[in-house]
């Protein structure tokens, strides 16, 4: 049984009012990717933007930035955009306030300067978030989820939800391997159906 939304109900970004869920008024599709960087994944991804012109906004692991320096260059280095997504990708729910801003700055140390973070899981207080608002810190969510990590997620059930979206939206992919089966399917219909439509693909805004 699915226990995520392939888009998130309206009401959840009145919630959250201090995060950003899409980009009002943009004329283009906003791919993310999270957990990386993955030295399989992140190439492959890599290769499939630039083959439809595409810019995006990769959410790193720490630990996993760390890992891979050389891809966290690639990425900057080809146009995408970067953020943060904690060192061990740990829930705001399962820590201290004190505890999960420490993992969110570790995190970031270790990525070049950027204000623009994103709560594994979504999983964050609205004190936390208020929080890291303060600190000049950009918390991004999403409009639309990919489901690429459910090895049982049904694909074509995905696709057209996410084929669906708006101008200004905010897509959810996985460059991590758990993901890597179903994106191989998803991302690339998900890059055709939007190129055929002329609508272009940006990177938030690094902040």
């Amino acid at each position: 049984m699915r226990t995520y939304f392939f888009k998130n109900p309206w009401w959840l970004a009145k919630f959250y009012l201090k995060a950003t869920f899409s980009i009002p008024g943009s004329e283009g599709i906003y791919l993310t990717f999270d957990d990386g960087p993955n030295e399989i994944v992140t190439p492959w991804v890599l290769d499939q933007l630039k083959k439809y012109n595409a810019k995006a906004t990769f959410f790193l692991i720490g630990k996993m930035a760390e890992k891979n320096p050389e891809l966290v260059s690639q990425i900057i280095s080809e146009g995408h955009s970067i953020g943060g997504h904690t060192h061990h990708h740990t829930s705001g729910w399962q820590l201290t306030n004190e505890a999960y801003y420490k993992e969110i700055e570790e995190g970031l140390s270790v990525i070049p300067k950027t204000k623009l973070f994103r709560p594994p899981y979504g999983q964050i207080r609205l004190n936390q978030l208020t929080q890291l608002t303060k600190k000049g810190i950009k918390t991004v969510m999403w409009s639309h989820l990919s489901g690429d990590f459910d090895e049982k997620v049904n694909r074509e059930a995905s696709l057209e939800v996410l084929k669906s979206a708006e101008t200004g939206s905010i897509l959810v992919f996985h460059d991590s391997q758990k993901a890597f089966e179903n994106l191989t399917y998803i991302l690339p219909r998900v890059l055709d159906h939007f190129s055929t439509l002329r609508l272009p693909f940006k990177a938030l805004p690094q902040v």
